[in-house]
C-alpha cells in the first residue's frame, strides 16, 4: 500500500512538474494594414517543431520554460522577435522591409531611424530605375534627389557621372562624393589607361536594395577628411530567414539614339556658301557639286541610330532561420551612340550570413565582375576626334572609295581626306573619322574583385561588436593601336600600346553601436577605428613604326616596332581614423547627435598630418506636443513635422605628397638625369568646409504626402591653389601648392511628394524637387601683398565674387558691314573688331 500511494504521488509530482514546462502561445499576425498574413513562420529556441500562420494569420506554438523569445519570419517582411513573458498570446503586426527601410536612414556605421533623424538626406527609390538598361547606377541618379547635380560629360556610355553635391566643394581638388557600398568606401573613378571606363560598373544596379545621399554636415561629419562633397551610402540586397528560396530572372532590352544633331551644310548649301567667301575676298571658286551627287550627312555615319542594350539578371535568395544569402549573376551587352563605342559587363553577386550562436554572426559579401569597353579618340579638338572631324567634313566628298587600297576617302601619301570636286583640303587637315571610328582600336579589359568579411558580436542586449575587413582589387588591361595609313597613327607610322594597372584598397574597421533606454530617455553610442591602405601599380609600352598592320590590331609582340618606349609607377597612400557619436532622444520629441572624427592622413606632413572634424545637430518633432495635436488640431492634417538644424566641420583629402619637394628623370641633351619636378610645402592641410543647415521634415493627411525644406550654407577655406611663383626662382610650374583660398555656397531645397491617386488596382505617385544653389569665390591669394582677384585659365575663370570656373570670352556685338570683320564689346563698352585678313 505504501508503495502504491509512493508512486501515484510521484506520477502526480511528474504530471505537475510537465504541465509547468509545456505551455502553448496563441495569436494572429498581420501586415501593415492589418490584414492577416498567412504562412508566417514562428520559431523559437528550445523547440523543434516550428508553427505556421493560417489563412486567417492565426497561429499555435508550443512552448516550454526555456523558450523566452519568438521569432516571426515571412519573405518580404522583416524578422520580429517578441519576449514571452508570461503571456499566453501574442499578436503581431510585421513591417514590410521596403516599408521598414523607408522609415531607416543608412549612415555612417549604422542605421537612425528616420524620426529621429536630425542630418539631411534623400532616399532614392532603386525600383525606379532599376529595370533600366545601365552601365552604372551613377547616370541614373539624375533629377531624383534635391541638391544632387547629375550631368553626363558625352554620350560614351562608359563615362563616369559628374556628381555634385550641394554645389562644388572645392576648385583645384576633389568634388566627387564618397561612395559606401555595405558600409566601406569603395574604389572609384575612370580608371582604364585608354579608354572612358567607370569603376562604378562593376556594381549591378540590380542588386541594390538601397542608396541614401547624405548632404549635410552632420549627416556626413563622421566620414571626417572625406565628407566635403557628401556621401553615397549604398545597401545590397540580402537574403530572408523564411526557409523558402527565391528566383528571380528578367531580361531589358533597350534602344538609344542621338536626341539631337548639330544643323549642318549640305553640299548644295556647302558649295554656295564656300565660293561666295572666296570671292568676296577676291578670290577663285573652290568647290563644286560632286558629279556623283555625293551629299555626306557625316554624323549619320559617325552616329549609331539604334545602339542596341541587353540585360540579363538571375538571382537566388533565400534563407534559415540562422543563415541568409543572395546569389546574382549579370549580363549586359550595351552599344554607345558613337559607332566605336561599346561596354560589356559580367557580373556576379554573393551575400551570405550566418548566427554561430545568439551571440556571435559572421557574414561575407563578394563581387567578381568583367568589364570589357571599346571607344574612340574623345578629344574634343583633337583631328581625329570622332565628332570635332564629323562636324568639318565636306559634305560634297565621299567617305569611303572602292579605288583605294584601304577602301577609304584618303589622300595618297598625305594624312588627309581626299578633296572630290574641292581645289583645297580642309583646314588644319582634319581627318576621315570613318577610317579612325573603324580601324583604330581603344580597348579596356577590367576585373574586379571586392570581398566584405565581417563578424558581429552580441555580448548582451544594446550593444553590437562588428569588425569588417575589406579588401578590394581592379585589374585593368588596356591596348590601343593606331593605324599608319591615316589619323593619329600617321606622323609615328603606325603605333601600338600596351598597359597594365592594378588598384588595391584593402579598409579595416572596428567598431560599436550600444542602445539603451530608461524611461523616457534613450541613447545610441557609436565609436570605433578604421584603417585603409591604397596602391596603385602601372607598366606600360610603346611601339612606333609598326612593321605590319596586323600589330596595331592585336596584342604588342618584341620587336614589332622600331622605336620602343616603357613607363611605370606605383604609388600608395593611406589613413587612419578614430572616431564617436552620440544620439540622444528624449521621449521621442527632442533629439541631439554630436560626432567627431580625427584623420590622420599620409599625404600631408607628419606634424600636421592629423585633423579633428566635429558635427552637431538637433530635431524637434512639434506634431508630437499636445498643443499640436489637441491645441491647434493640426494632427490629422500634418501628421508628422519636425524641425531640424546642423553645423559640422568635414575636409577634402589631398591626393599624393605635395608637401614633398620631389624629382624625376630628365634630360640634358642627350645625357640621362634627374631634376626636381615638385617644390612641396610642409604645411599643407585639408581644405575644411563649415556646414550649416536647417529644415523642416513634414508628413501630410498620414503619410500620403510629404514634404522637406532645407536652407544649407557652406563656408571653404583653406582651399588649396598653385600661387605662383617669379619664374627666376627656378620653381618647377612656376608655383607653390598652398592653403590659401575661399568661396562660399548657399541654397534652398525643396521636395514634395506622395500618392495622387491610391486606387486598389492603380496608383499615381509624383515626386518633385526644386534646388537653387548660389556659390561665389571669396578670397584667391595675393602676391607681394597685392590681392590676385582673378585667374584665368584656357576656357574658364576663377573671378572672386563669381561662381567656380565661369565660362568667359569676348560679347559679341555684330559684323562690320562695311568689311565684313566680327565686332566685339569690350569692358568699357567700346567696340573692337577683330580683321579676318591679317588676325
Amino acid at each position: 500500500m505504501r508503495k502504491l500511494l509512493l508512486m501515484l504521488v510521484s506520477i502526480v509530482l511528474l504530471s505537475t512538474q510537465l504541465f509547468a514546462q509545456n505551455r502553448t502561445v496563441t495569436g494572429k499576425v498581420t501586415d501593415g494594414t492589418g490584414n492577416p498574413l498567412a504562412g508566417v513562420v514562428i520559431s523559437a529556441t528550445g523547440i523543434t517543431k516550428n508553427a505556421i500562420s493560417d489563412d486567417r494569420g492565426n497561429y499555435s506554438i508550443q512552448i516550454n520554460e526555456k523558450t523566452a523569445t519568438l521569432k516571426f519570419s515571412y519573405v518580404g517582411f522583416g524578422d520580429i522577435e517578441s519576449r514571452i513573458g508570461s503571456r499566453n498570446s501574442i499578436d503581431i503586426n510585421m513591417i514590410s522591409e521596403a516599408k521598414a527601410l523607408s522609415e531607416v536612414v543608412v549612415v555612417g556605421y549604422g542605421v537612425q531611424s528616420k524620426k529621429a533623424f536630425t542630418g539631411s538626406s534623400s532616399k532614392i527609390d532603386t525600383k525606379e530605375f532599376a529595370q533600366l538598361v545601365t552601365p552604372s547606377i551613377d547616370r541614373q541618379l539624375a533629377g531624383r534627389a534635391a541638391g544632387v547635380q547629375v550631368s553626363n560629360s558625352g554620350g560614351d556610355i562608359g563615362a563616369p557621372a559628374r556628381i555634385r553635391i550641394r554645389g562644388i566643394n572645392s576648385v583645384s581638388g576633389n568634388q566627387s562624393p564618397l561612395i559606401v557600398v555595405d558600409g566601406v568606401p569603395i574604389i572609384t573613378g575612370n580608371l582604364a589607361a585608354t579608354t572612358n571606363s567607370n569603376a562604378l560598373g562593376d556594381i549591378n544596379p540590380n542588386d541594390i536594395e538601397n542608396l541614401e545621399v547624405l548632404k549635410d554636415g552632420s549627416a556626413t561629419a563622421i566620414f571626417g577628411s572625406r565628407a566635403a562633397n557628401g556621401v553615397i551610402m549604398i545597401t545590397t540586397k540580402k537574403g530572408s530567414r523564411d526557409g523558402k528560396m527565391k528566383v528571380n530572372y528578367d531580361a531589358t532590352f533597350g534602344l538609344s539614339s542621338p536626341g539631337k544633331t548639330f544643323d549642318l551644310l549640305n553640299a548644295t548649301q556647302f558649295v554656295e556658301i564656300a565660293n561666295e567667301k572666296r570671292l568676296n575676298n577676291a578670290q577663285t571658286a573652290v568647290a563644286f557639286p560632286s558629279p556623283t551627287g555625293t551629299n555626306t550627312n557625316w554624323q549619320d555615319l559617325v552616329f549609331n541610330r539604334s545602339a542596341a542594350a541587353i540585360q540579363h539578371n538571375l538571382s537566388f535568395s533565400g534563407g534559415t532561420q540562422k543563415s541568409t544569402y543572395f546569389f546574382s549573376l549579370n549580363y549586359s551587352d550595351q552599344k554607345g551612340i558613337i559607332i566605336s563605342n561599346a561596354n560589356k559587363a559580367y557580373r556576379l553577386r554573393f551575400n551570405f550570413d550566418t548566427e554561430v550562436n545568439k551571440y556571435v554572426k559572421i557574414g561575407n559579401n563578394l563581387t567578381l565582375s568583367k568589364q570589357v569597353d571599346n571607344d574612340q579618340n574623345n578629344g574634343s579638338n583633337a583631328l581625329s576626334g570622332s565628332m570635332a572631324s564629323a562636324m568639318r567634313m565636306l559634305p560634297n566628298v565621299e567617305a569611303y572609295n572602292s579605288t583605294t587600297a584601304s577602301g577609304y576617302n584618303l589622300r595618297p601619301g598625305l594624312n588627309q581626306v581626299g578633296l572630290g570636286p574641292n581645289l583645297i583640303p580642309i583646314d588644319d587637315n582634319f581627318t576621315n573619322p570613318m577610317f579612325t571610328l573603324n580601324e583604330n582600336i581603344f580597348s579596356s579589359d577590367k576585373v574586379r574583385v571586392v570581398n566584405n568579411t565581417y563578424m558581429e558580436i552580441r555580448p548582451f542586449k544594446g550593444l553590437l561588436l562588428k569588425s569588417t575587413f575589406n579588401y578590394d582589387v581592379l585589374n585593368d588591361y588596356s591596348f590601343q593601336g593606331l593605324d599608319p595609313r591615316h589619323g593619329d597613327g600617321f606622323g609615328s607610322a603606325g603605333s601600338v600600346f600596351n598597359g597594365s594597372q592594378v588598384f588595391t584598397r584593402w579598409v579595416f574597421q572596428n567598431y560599436m553601436n550600444y542602445n539603451k533606454s530608461f524611461g523616457s530617455h534613450n541613447i545610441n553610442l557609436t565609436a570605433g577605428m578604421e584603417a585603409q591602405k591604397d596602391e596603385t601599380r602601372s607598366v606600360s609600352a610603346t611601339l612606333q613604326q609598326i612593321s605590319d598592320l596586323y600589330f596595331t590590331k592585336n596584342n604588342i609582340i618584341g620587336g614589332t616596332g622600331a622605336l620602343q618606349f616603357g613607363n611605370g609607377g606605383i604609388g600608395r597612400s593611406g589613413f587612419h581614423s578614430i572616431y564617436g557619436r552620440i544620439n540622444y532622444d528624449f521621449a521621442n520629441k527632442y533629439f541631439l547627435q554630436a560626432s567627431v572624427r580625427r584623420d590622420g592622413q599620409s599625404s600631408l606632413a607628419p606634424e600636421s598630418r592629423y585633423g579633428d572634424f566635429p558635427g552637431f545637430s538637433a530635431g524637434w518633432r512639434i506634431s508630437e506636443e499636445n498643443f499640436w495635436g489637441k491645441g491647434l488640431g493640426l494632427k490629422k492634417f500634418f501628421s508628422e513635422v519636425k524641425l531640424k538644424t546642423s553645423y559640422a566641420v568635414v575636409g577634402n583629402q589631398l591626393g599624393g605628397f605635395p608637401y614633398l619637394s620631389t624629382f624625376s628623370s630628365a634630360n640634358y641633351g642627350n645625357i640621362n638625369g634627374l631634376a626636381v619636378n615638385l617644390i612641396g610645402n610642409r604645411s599643407l592641410q585639408w581644405e575644411r568646409s563649415k556646414k550649416y543647415d536647417a529644415g523642416i521634415d513634414m508628413t501630410i493627411l498620414n503619410g500620403r504626402f510629404n514634404f522637406v525644406f532645407d536652407w544649407f550654407l557652406n563656408d571653404i577655406d583653406q582651399l588649396v591653389l598653385a600661387v605662383p611663383t617669379p619664374p627666376t626662382a627656378g620653381v618647377p610650374g612656376n608655383s607653390i601648392s598652398q592653403n590659401i583660398g575661399s568661396k562660399r555656397t548657399r541654397g534652398i531645397e525643396v521636395t514634395f511628394g506622395g500618392d495622387i491617386i491610391r486606387k486598389k488596382d492603380f496608383n499615381w505617385n509624383l515626386n518633385l524637387n526644386f534646388t537653387n544653389i548660389n556659390e561665389e569665390i571669396t578670397s584667391l591669394y595675393s602676391i607681394s601683398g597685392a590681392p590676385i582677384n582673378s585667374i584665368p585659365g584656357t576656357y574658364n575663370l576663377l573671378s572672386v565674387g563669381k561662381s567656380t570656373n565661369i565660362i568667359h570670352g569676348y560679347m559679341y556685338a555684330g559684323v562690320n558691314a562695311a568689311n565684313g570683320n566680327p565686332m566685339y564689346l569690350k569692358g568699357d563698352g567700346s567696340l573692337v573688331q577683330h580683321n579676318i585678313a591679317n588676325g
